[in-house]
């Protein structure tokens, strides 16, 4: 399997601004996923067509948690395009994480960590999420980062070697911010 773009992440301080902030720009809102129990998070999703977007906020309760994400995204005063998320396979140093769908169902997949927000995943035997309520599609990705090579051949991405991490999408033609 050739690494492509799961989804993307949309940060906020809290989740019913993220999904508000969403439906501002796609017209569509996001719908509930879960709870990344011991991480700290909850998110909401929606669908960009082969991949999906991805709120992401601060569970208030788990008050106790600690994480990478979770420190991001109370670094947050507001909404904002944060990351993109590399589908892989064969991951070097993974991280595994679950949650249970309103389902009943289990996904486990690992995650590995990079310098910067953007990180991949391997679903291993989980579904990735589907069903969801259809966003549009990701039509351009603008990722400056100083690790370009965790980029290297993952098609519609424009990639820049700077210092500072940065990430721009457009959804259909039209920026999200």
């Amino acid at each position: 399997m050739t690494s492509k773009i799961d989804h993307i992440i949309i940060g906020s301080p809290n989740l019913e601004l993220g999904i508000e902030w969403v439906e501002s720009r796609l017209g569509v809102a996001p719908v509930f996923g879960g709870v990344h129990a011991g991480f700290g998070t909850h998110n909401a999703l929606l669908g960009l067509g082969d991949a999906y977007l991805e709120v992401l906020a601060p569970d208030p309760g788990q008050s106790g948690a600690n994480s990478q994400l979770l420190e991001l995204v109370r670094s947050l005063s507001e909404p904002a395009l944060i990351s993109v998320v590399i589908a892989k396979q064969n991951l070097n140093k993974p991280f595994s994480m679950s949650r249970v769908r309103a389902d009943g169902v289990v996904l486990n997949w690992d995650l590995e960590f990079t310098s910067t927000p953007l990180f991949f995943i391997d679903w291993k035997n989980s579904p990735r999420p589907s069903g969801l309520p259809d966003g549009g599609v990701i039509t351009s990705l603008r990722v400056t980062t100083p690790e370009p090579a965790h980029l290297d051949g993952i098609e519609i991405a424009e990639v820049l070697t700077g210092p500072i991490w940065s990430i721009e999408a457009s959804i259909d033609g039209e920026p999200l911010k």
